[in-house]
């Protein structure tokens, strides 16, 4: 009753390295959804060090302007999986 059909074939993981890269969170910061960036706020007064925020794409669109003048920078997480996570290139906005 419950047997596989012989012909069923295996389902291949994904390739997007969203799924697959440890280093990657399952969900972002501000919803359950997959991250799109990884934003890095710089240190402030306030604050010693750096904050990575991990944002879908929503919540990243909607932050161009106060990220822009917080001077954070960008890491686009959607493009291939072509370059490992520490290569993509910082996007501006």
């Amino acid at each position: 009753m419950f047997k596989r059909h012989p012909q069923t074939e295996e389902v291949p993981p994904p390739d997007d390295f969203r799924f697959t890269d440890p280093s990657v969170p399952t969900r972002s910061c501000c919803r359950p959804a997959r991250p799109a960036v990884k934003v890095t706020m710089p240190p402030t007064a306030t604050r010693a060090h750096s904050v990575d925020l991990w944002l879908c794409g929503h919540h990243y669109h909607a932050s161009v302007p106060a990220l822009l003048a917080a001077g954070a920078t960008v890491a686009d997480l959607t493009t291939t999986q072509d370059c490992p996570p520490a290569d993509r290139a910082k996007i501006p906005a």
